[in-house]
């Protein structure tokens, strides 16, 4: 059986020579975590470009951090690319909708929301593969993930579902796949340097070169592109 820690080494010879490995402890003015070893200068101008993005549609900004997590029962088809966590998204943002139009019958007055995101794709040292994720939304809108209960109608429950679905897993078979981690959620207000450096600062994490595989045909990193 291949060594998962061999093959994550040699991978990380194969680092993509387009890519900028960054050293220093600031980007752009802003804090980044290099606790954990070098960064990549590309992701970080994707990260601020997102972030920057989401402040010109809306004054106040909701950051969610999760950790997406696959089975072990996934299939090597299925990891072959990055199909999964896009149907993640692609899940999350149909249900986020759904929630809304649900609200506004209802009578309530809702806030429109864009879904954006930034991702990375990561092997543990058991080789397993998981998924860093930051959601940016209208704090209008949503402004904290929920009571952590699969029967809410929240955040919570529809960050399960939307796993589940690009599982195609029942909701409270992902609950142990999914790690909501200490703090997640960050409000980031237009002209704030403070709340943008501090949110900036805990994504930077995903633009770490430990852990990710490079020499593959699938990417590593990546961002919504509203």
């Amino acid at each position: 059986m291949p060594n998962p820690q061999r093959k994550h080494f040699m991978n990380q010879l194969s680092f993509n020579s387009n890519f900028h490995r960054y050293n220093q402890d600031s980007y752009r003015g802003f804090d980044i975590q290099s606790k954990h070893g070098p960064l990549i200068q590309n992701y970080l101008s994707r990260v601020h470009a997102c972030f920057t993005k989401a402040q010109e549609d809306y004054s106040r900004v909701c950051l969610i951090r999760l950790d997406l997590h696959v089975p072990e029962t996934c299939t090597p088809e299925a990891l072959a690319d990055n199909r999964l966590i896009y149907r993640f998204f692609s899940s999350l943002k149909a249900k986020i909708a759904y929630a809304q139009d649900q609200s506004m019958k209802l009578g309530n007055r809702v806030h429109h929301t864009e879904l954006r995101y930034i991702w990375c794709r990561e092997l543990s040292t058991q080789g397993r593969v998981h998924f860093h994720v930051a959601l940016l939304l209208n704090a209008a809108a949503y402004s904290f993930i929920g009571k952590f209960n699969l029967s809410s109608n929240n955040m919570y429950s529809r960050i399960h579902e939307a796993w589940g679905s690009a599982l195609h897993l029942f909701s409270e078979d992902v609950k142990g796949l999914i790690h909501i981690p200490d703090n997640p959620c960050y409000e980031v207000i237009r002209g704030n340097n403070a709340s943008f450096n501090e949110a900036f600062k805990r994504v930077s994490y995903l633009c770490k070169v430990h852990s990710k595989e490079f020499g593959n045909h699938y990417h590593c990193f990546g961002c919504s592109r509203v």
